[in-house]
């Protein structure tokens, strides 16, 4: 997944080592399926079919594109894991295009191909039938709280209650910390500092994840263009929200409602918080400094001073 993972966990008369193994190997095998980056991925092997069918795919691959297409239909298209080829467009992936600006018809041409929202999945058969059979799907803006929710169930399982699992900042917790009080997790200021905390939150038993456009960009001709897309324009963002929490059951869930938030901006993104009772935080930029806000349900999460 290109990051790193932590793990915090109470162990009691459990083999600590043969858990770590088995945390690598179940890592190892999300990537295998879920990965863009692995030629031979479940994920990729689906990419690559062409025919128009229900390609029978992992019970990974069908749960992460499941969620995905709730949250995608949910957000009205603000979260669209087909965003592939305006992604290559812009140059936000391997692709070099010295930052250049796409022209306005290659932008429509890719916007009247995004069919991600078409897709159909049989359970019965464990198959997804893409909205197109030239769509790529790409699931990294949901698939790492996927991960985290897979590695908190296992810890689960060996009956520990008291657990922080983290991958790449999203995160899932559940009990006491080491200290015997709840989880404080931070959350990092948008400021270019690395590590400036913007505010303290108590998760309780939820799973946290959060978006920004503040670190993947790139300027031209005096404009900020974000790497966060939106499927509706084709261009990058150019609204002040610049950085999305999201506190959900599941830590999958925030992960794939903050890039939904991202997209959306503060006004928006708030009116769909409350249409769907989510907890999000939202930082937005001023002239003046950050400004903070958050939807009704974040309220009780919030650390006390």
């Amino acid at each position: 997944m290109g990051t790193q993972y932590h793990i915090t966990l109470k162990v009691d008369n459990i083999d600590a080592q043969a858990l770590s193994k088995a945390f690598e190997q179940r890592l190892k095998q999300l990537n295998q399926n879920l990965s863009t980056y692995i030629p031979d991925s479940d994920l990729m092997r689906l990419n690559q079919n062409h025919d128009g069918g229900c390609i029978a795919v992992t019970e990974d691959t069908f749960n992460v594109v499941k969620a995905a297409l709730t949250i995608h239909q949910q957000s009205h298209g603000a979260f669209d894991p087909g965003l592939g080829p305006l992604i290559e467009l812009w140059g936000f992936d391997a692709k070099q295009t010295d930052d250049q600006i796409p022209a306005q018809s290659d932008i429509e041409a890719v916007l009247s191909s995004l069919t991600f929202g078409q897709t159909t999945l049989d359970s019965s058969n464990r198959c997804i039938k893409k909205g197109a059979p030239e769509l790529f799907i790409n699931l990294s803006a949901i698939a790492k709280g996927y991960a985290v929710d897979e590695l908190a169930k296992m810890i689960e399982q060996q009956g520990i209650n008291d657990y922080m699992v983290e991958i790449g900042g999203e995160v899932k917790v559940l009990g006491l910390s080491p200290r015997g009080t709840p989880w404080n997790i931070a959350i990092e200021s948008p400021l270019n500092t690395h590590g400036v905390v913007q505010k303290v939150i108590n998760p309780d038993i939820m799973g946290v994840a959060t978006s920004g456009d503040y670190r993947n960009y790139f300027e031209k001709d005096g404009r900020r263009y974000s790497h966060t897309i939106d499927p509706t324009t084709g261009f990058p963002i150019t609204h002040s929200l610049t950085s999305v929490t999201v506190i959900a059951p599941s830590a999958m869930a925030a992960d794939g409602w903050s890039t939904a938030m991202m997209v959306l901006g503060e006004e928006k993104a708030m009116m769909l918080a409350k249409e769907h009772k989510l907890a999000a935080f939202f930082i937005t930029k001023t002239n003046e400094g950050f400004n903070e806000s958050y939807s009704p349900e974040f309220t009780q999460y919030l650390k006390s001073k």
